[in-house]
């Protein structure tokens, strides 16, 4: 089951130029992405009402999609505005028209009420066009449900082990030796900790590092990563830190359910606009390193879970507090917006939104 009232990154920006309609599954619904003669995005459903022929096998004409097996065009607000033979005809019906957003150089497309969709929840990211950064994308699909995607990035301690060599190398390891502090919000959980007296690859020096990262439903992962001189914790109260760093990190990812079984997973690493280009390129062979081994094994863990009866349970460890507030906030949202209206409209009988028990 899936959360429908919100946005999900369907598509990078530059995955969808002006000339032609690319193909997306988001949710098991498939969409076709395309460009009005502005730039402006629209999406419509990948499904034409005549024969079921995908219109992003279609022809862009104006603001327009032709369906390109037997002629029929649609507007960008789903509306049949032209179907080949004789006049008199039945009208054909329109198709589905989904909201979309391009924003923080994705794609966003809200799969739900449209009444509902609100700019407003679209998560903040950075932007691979912001020059206040230097940043790289890529993407993977696993064959993986999400909520595993989700579970591996609302669970950061496995740095220390599935990245050993990759990630938790450079990022000077210790992800499992204590807890972050997880802030629950409506919508999003925040994870704050600081990492003392660590050491960098090919440095002597001891840094202290602040990592924060905000998990926003459906499965948004918006982090800073920032070194300090050691001793930064402590001068800060060993709370949001209040000085120039010596680094600057951020990353950028989105899980996107494809279906029930098989994910896209959008991400950008980016560093200050002022690091070196080899630097960079460097780390981000890392990253791509690194989640190449979480697919690995999130798409392993997939496979035991369906050769496992339903009835075993799995253990818990303290470090899975943060999944299972996701798992529960992404619950509660799904169950709200599946009540009738006059139980959403009654805060009494809302759901708990804040990712609690």
């Amino acid at each position: 089951m899936f959360l429908r009232n919100c946005w999900y990154a369907a598509a990078w920006s530059h995955e969808l130029n002006r000339d032609s309609p690319i193909a997306r599954t988001v949710i098991g619904e498939p969409i076709a992405l395309a460009r009005r003669s502005d730039g402006t995005p629209f999406a419509l459903e990948d499904r034409c009402p005549h024969r079921f022929a995908p219109l992003s096998l279609g022809r862009k004409e104006g603001d327009s999609l032709r369906c390109m097996y037997h002629g029929l065009l649609f507007g960008a607000d789903g509306r049949c505005q032209h179907a080949p033979g004789p006049p008199g005809g039945a009208p054909a019906p329109a198709v589905r028209s989904f909201p979309v957003i391009e924003r923080d150089s994705w794609l966003w497309g809200w799969m739900g009420d449209t009444a509902q969709a609100d700019a407003a929840l679209i998560p903040p990211a950075f932007g691979l066009d912001n020059p206040a950064w230097v940043m790289q994308s890529g993407q993977l699909d696993y064959e993986a449900n999400y909520e595993l995607v989700n579970d591996n990035l609302c669970d950061l301690s496995h740095l220390d082990f599935v990245h050993e060599g990759t990630l938790g190398l450079v990022t000077g390891g210790g992800w499992s030796d204590e807890l972050p502090r997880i802030k629950p919000h409506q919508r999003s959980l925040r994870f704050e900790r600081w990492f003392i007296g660590k050491t960098i690859p090919r440095s002597p020096a001891l840094i202290d590092r602040w990592t924060t990262y905000d998990y926003y439903a459906p499965g948004v992962f918006i982090m800073e990563n920032r070194s300090y001189p050691h001793g930064a914790a402590a001068r800060n109260d060993f709370k949001v830190p209040d000085e120039p760093p010596i680094s600057y990190r951020i990353e950028q990812q989105a899980v996107t359910p494809i279906d029930e079984r098989r994910t896209r997973y959008l991400y950008a690493s980016g560093f200050e606009a002022n690091i070196p280009a080899k630097l960079m390129e460097g780390m981000f062979e890392v990253v791509q390193n690194a989640f190449a081994e979480d697919r690995l094994m999130i798409e392993g863990q997939q496979r035991i879970l369906d050769a496992t009866p339903r009835d075993r349970r799995m253990s818990f460890l303290p470090s899975d507090k943060g999944p299972v507030a996701m798992r529960r906030l992404i619950a509660n949202l799904i169950r709200h917006e599946t009540m009738p209206p006059r139980q959403q409209d009654d805060r009494s009988a809302a759901p708990n939104m804040t990712g609690r028990g």
